[in-house]
């Protein structure tokens, strides 16, 4: 496994403004992921004492984390063993007549016709897995863990030995599955290999490269007909006879034209003469001019180095090699979305496993359930632990439906195509998972085919505790929760404190590190306290194939890329953000269509957008009987552009009375033009001084300091 570790937080902005308010996590003494995660394997693994966990008292997860000192009968799997043997022995017996299993459902149908607590003990080695393993209400309270000081490899497919160079220089494996399987991702050595495409990925991963861009359509088609076709340019796409097989990505959103995602649309068919793709759309899915795109899915487009194509029909699988060593390669094909289902397993306990090479399905919109799937899937289990295991290159990480008090802590996630660890609901039950607790994991790479994700996603889930995570490089969202739904997936009582989040929204067109969902329409008493976060960006492109440049914003401009450090969303409401540490960001602070949410105790440092931006879009026309101004206070801002907002109010329908400043402290290149505020208060009408925004009574004690 690639291991990215280290963790490095700045902490120049406290160290600049020490009377800021509350000091953010940089100054919190955390612990290295690498070294968390390997104090929790050495606390749960299978011969671990009752005595380990006195090793995590100086870490996070000191009062949430302990052994447990009941008997358990151990079952061993090991890849060299046997399910015909009692697996009561960890290696074969001398005589060789018994010894571990084999299959780890073995070991727990073993536990299940022993009864009482049991542990199952896997093994060094890898398991090539080609179905999920069930665990349900007769697995309550077992515990599926490593064996101490080993590392048990589960991967989502065969492995492929059988590879034939052919002529053209490509190489062939036999590969036949059931007929309602697929290949999903190719794994060379752990590295995911590109399905055949067009255009080819750019070697550099470049997300601006590698793209084609929605032509206009003539004659002109009904914009809301853009879920099921879209036109392209002439002479973009090369010759390809049968659709068949043929799978478009491409970026939209649910408004047409929109930069917010993307999906992975079957064809149906091309239109060479109208220069149409026709798919099979979704009634919330939209492109346009513009929606940049590629093709998957045709032998014809099998052309360069570290491609794939899947023969369903032949049963055999094609590559063209990086490099001259792929003979002696390890090479699996990902065919499995999930690894492990819990369902009904209360109290189960899965640590210190390697969980790598599964199929991308789970985050994509068509015909999924939209956050679904999960390489580890919780569905109706309360109180299921997720402990210090690696998880790569899988469609989702960890998926918790309609569970209460899950703990998911020390682990690393990354390399994953949707969300990095997804806790909520299914859409129709809306069964809640209440108490979870996200803690101290490392979570990268995220988002890496689908783009409307999070490094850790919430919704349906009061009492949600998201704390000490290391967050890096996501598609779009480090942290994202509240309701999607109204009251069916509404969130209370959430914290999020505590974590260091860099470079989130690296490929969409509206995002942000830290966001908060709430369509619920009511108090979401919920607080973002000591984060860290930098290096928050957006990518969106023009409907001419060019890019805005990293960090544009322009407020006056639209469509235009929008993208925050930490935001509320939909009617949020009731969110007290505090004493977070925000710098290289492009916006920093942003309320949309919410009330009576609090930001104080902050300090914004750096970062090319708005300060604090306020927008009333998303709630127009509500005002609740409860509602009261938000309130903007006791911040220190650091403003190094005479160019750059230090707030931006658009609030035609909610009015002046929307947001009140008081007590925050502006450095730097502060102007007549730093404050942009509509419905227009201030004397020179839009734009104005911080003098202008008081007298308009917009702010009170507020002073801009000596740089």
């Amino acid at each position: 496994m690639r291991r990215r570790f280290g963790l490095i937080l700045s902490i120049l902005p406290v160290m600049l403004f020490p009377n800021s308010g509350n000091s953010a996590s940089a100054e919190k003494d955390m612990v290295a992921p690498e070294r968390l995660q390997m104090l929790i394997r050495e606390a749960t693994c299978a011969e671990a004492s009752a005595t380990s966990s006195f090793k995590l008292e100086e870490t996070p997860l000191n009062d949430v984390l302990r052994s447990s000192t009941a008997a358990r009968t151990i079952f061993y799997v090991s890849p060299d063993g046997e399910d015909s043997w009692s697996g009561l022995l960890p290696t074969a017996s001398q005589q060789g007549g018994d010894g571990p299993f084999a299959s780890i459902e073995r070991a727990r149908d073993a536990a299940r016709d022993k009864g009482g607590l049991a542990t199952i003990a896997l093994g060094r080695g890898d398991y090539y897995l080609t179905q999920p393993i069930v665990f349900d209400a007769r697995d309550a309270g077992l515990i599926l863990t490593a064996r101490c000081n080993e590392t048990p490899v589960l991967h989502g497919g065969p492995r492929l030995p059988s590879w034939a160079q052919q002529s053209d220089g490509r190489w062939t494996a036999p590969l036949t599955l059931p007929p309602d399987a697929g290949v999903g991702d190719l794994f060379v050595d752990g590295i995911r290999q590109n399905r055949a495409r067009f255009p080819n990925a750019p070697a550099d991963g470049d997300p601006r490269k590698g793209w084609l861009f929605a032509a206009k359509c003539e004659p002109a088609i009904d914009m809301w007909e853009g879920n099921t076709r879209f036109c392209f340019h002439a002479g973009d796409l090369p010759e390809l006879g049968d659709a068949s097989g043929l799978v478009v990505d491409i970026v939209g959103g649910f408004q047409p034209g929109s930069q917010w995602g993307n999906d992975t649309l079957p064809v149906v068919s091309i239109d060479g003469t109208g220069r149409t793709v026709h798919t099979k759309g979704t009634s919330y899915f939209f492109t346009a001019e513009g929606s940049r795109y590629f093709l998957t899915g045709a032998k014809a487009l099998l052309d360069a180095p570290g491609e794939w194509w899947h023969d369903r029909v032949a049963g055999r699988l094609h590559y063209i090699p990086i490099g001259q060593s792929f003979p002696n390669s390890v090479v699996v094909a990902g065919v499995l979305p999930t690894f492990l289902k819990l369902d009904g397993a209360n109290g189960m306990v899965v640590s210190g496993l390697e969980i790598r090479d599964g199929a991308p399905e789970g985050s994509g919109k068509f015909y999924t359930d939209t956050r679904g799937f999960g390489a580890i899937r919780i569905e109706h289990a309360d109180g299921v632990q997720i402990l210090g295991n690696n998880i790569e290159n899988v469609g989702v990480g960890i998926h918790v439906t309609e569970s209460k008090n899950a703990l998911i802590a020390g682990n690393v996630i990354a390399d994953v195509a949707g969300n990095g660890i997804y806790v909520g609901t299914n859409y129709g039950t809306f069964g809640k998972s209440d108490g979870a607790r996200v803690l101290s994991n490392h979570i990268h790479d995220i988002g890496t085919v689908y783009l409307e994700t999070a490094g850790v996603w919430f919704q349906a889930a009061d009492n949600v505790r998201i704390a000490d995570n290391l967050i890096e490089n996501t598609a779009q969202f480090g942290i994202t929760g509240g309701s999607l739904w109204g009251s069916n997936d509404a969130v209370y009582n959430a914290i999020i404190e505590h974590n260091v989040i860099r470079n989130a929204n690296q490929r969409t067109a509206d995002g942000g590190a830290i966001k908060m969902m709430g369509e619920q329409a009511d108090s979401l008493k919920s607080t973002i306290r000591s984060n860290l976060v930098t290096g928050t960006g957006h990518l969106m492109n023009r409907a001419d194939g060019t890019f805005w440049p990293p960090g544009y914003e322009n407020t006056s401009e639209w469509p235009t890329p929008i993208s925050w450090a930490i935001y509320t969303d939909g009617k949020a409401s009731g969110l007290r953000i505090e004493g977070n540490s925000l710098s290289d960001n492009v916006a920093a602070i942003g309320i949309n269509g919410g009330w009576s949410n609090l930001v104080t105790g902050n300090v914004i440092a750096g970062g090319s957008g708005a300060a604090f931006r306020v927008d009333d879009s998303t709630g127009r026309g509500w005002h609740p009987p409860w509602a009261e101004p938000n309130r903007i206070e006791n911040n220190v801002v650091s403003i190094d552009s005479s160019s750059r907002l230090a707030a931006y109010v658009y609030a035609p329908g909610h009015g002046p009375g929307y947001v009140q400043f008081s007590g925050n402290r502006y450095i730097g290149n502060l102007n007549d033009r730093s404050f942009r505020i509509e419905p227009r208060i201030m004397r020179f009408g839009e734009f104005g001084s911080l003098s202008d925004l008081q007298r308009a009574g917009a702010d009170t004690g507020s002073v801009v300091a000596p740089e």
